[in-house]
């Protein structure tokens, strides 16, 4: 049996359960409250699975007591795959588990953060890395940096050369020629690099106690990417120690064609759509991919992809009894939410619009504290702003989170079903 951590995941998390769902494991989506009430040491799994998402709120999550148990867990014999955020979870951080010794580099400038596209894997040898694999090609969504030193961990895969599709915030480095970025940095001051130079690991494996982590910036589970997919596959097949891989591909999957009659979820995805094609209208976001937005940068297009993701998920899942009564319970208010957020987020894209407009024949006609403000309440603090966390948009997911959780412990297999 996989677990996947289900706290604080959101769109992460419904790329890993596709991805397991599709190769037919038998998958798990646990609560942070279990892990802290001792269901790693009751019924251990095969690979505890942390996906993406913020470090920082799941250790909040898990607690201290949660936090205590997936170091025991591991310790134990058990083993731990973290993807982006759950790789930095596993990191050596404060508030952390610190499986692996190593930490992770500071950003030298906020923009590194934004980093996203496409990579080529450079594999090193490992008993993660299959043989014959190539230099297959692999997404990473805003990664942090590995910092290295201690001894004892090993790379599996280094960052190779970016792709067409990479981005540095809402620019394609593709579009830009190289002598323009170099007056902008010598200008500006603005050097548009990721964070990670070619050469630097992007995929990282230790072993914690008895156990093993392996701990990867590169999301192997992302649709589309059928070499990362087998590669992920390879890994889980490592960790769990199965004869054979999962060779499959993870599902395609378009935002708005699940088909499950919840009046009031699909309503919900409605007014998302709506509002995405708002934005469409007015040059603030785009379908980056048929599953994510992209965005003009300072947008909360994460946050709004989250959302999305999550009501798509929801619709594509039979409902459990559990489900159906929790959601029966918590209609009124998640329809009273989202009609507030649709509201509030057309005004706010309006604004937007109205800003960039005129931010360069009048900065103050717009002023930023409104702005600010209003994304407050739609989105909460940061980093729930940047990410999917607080405001009217924490509220809707942790609807979403809890009927999912409900509703998939025993109906994974809806969500890749033709």
């Amino acid at each position: 049996m996989f677990y996947i951590l289900w706290d604080e995941a959101h769109l992460w998390g419904v790329l890993m359960l596709r991805a397991l769902g599709a190769w037919g494991l038998p998958a798990r989506l646990v609560r942070a409250r279990e892990v802290a009430a001792g269901v790693l040491a009751d019924a251990p799994p095969a690979v505890f699975v942390v996906p993406g998402g913020f470090a920082s709120r799941k250790a909040m999550s898990l607690t201290p007591a949660g936090l205590t148990a997936v170091r025991e867990y591991v310790r134990g014999g058990g083993s731990y795959l973290g993807v982006c955020g759950g790789a930095g979870l596993g990191l050596t951080i404060p508030g952390g588990l610190g499986l692996c010794p190593w930490t992770r580099e500071p950003f030298r400038h906020r923009l590194q953060h934004f980093a996203s596209g496409t990579i080529e894997l450079v594999p090193r040898p490992s008993a993660f890395t299959p043989k014959d694999i190539g230099r297959p090609h692999a997404p990473v969504w805003w990664p942090a940096k590995f910092k290295s030193g201690e001894p004892g961990v090993e790379t599996v895969a280094a960052y190779g050369p970016k792709s067409q599709d990479f981005m540095m915030a809402d620019i394609p480095l593709s579009l830009v020629p190289q002598d323009a970025l170099e007056d902008w940095e010598a200008l500006y001051g603005v050097r548009l690099a990721p964070a990670f130079d070619e050469g630097d690991p992007c995929i990282i494996a230790g072993g914690f106690g008895k156990g093993r982590y392996v701990l990867s910036h590169a999301h192997l589970e992302t649709p589309g990417s059928p070499q990362a997919n087998a590669w992920l596959g390879y890994i889980l097949a490592e960790l769990a120690g199965l004869s054979s891989a999962p060779s499959l591909a993870a599902p395609a999957w378009n935002i708005g064609q699940s088909a499950f009659d919840n009046p009031a979820l699909k309503k919900g995805l409605e007014y998302m759509l709506e509002l995405v094609a708002l934005g469409q209208a007015h040059g603030l976001l785009d379908w980056r991919e048929p599953w994510l937005l992209g965005w003009r940068q300072g947008l909360p297009g994460a946050a709004l992809s989250g959302i999305l993701a999550m009501l798509d998920c929801a619709l594509a899942m039979t409902p459990t009894d559990a489900s159906r009564r929790f959601f029966e319970r918590k209609q009124d208010e998640f329809m009273k939410n989202m009609e507030l957020l649709a509201k509030g987020l057309s005004g706010y894209l309006l604004a937007e619009r109205l800003a960039l407009t005129l931010s360069r024949v009048d900065p103050e006609a717009v002023p930023e504290r409104g702005l600010r403000e209003a994304k407050l309440t739609l989105f909460g603090p940061p980093p729930g702003a940047a990410g999917m966390g607080g405001g009217l948009c924490g509220a809707i997911l942790s609807i979403l989170e809890e009927y999912i959780f409900l509703t998939g412990r025993q109906t994974l297999a809806a969500l890749t079903s033709p």
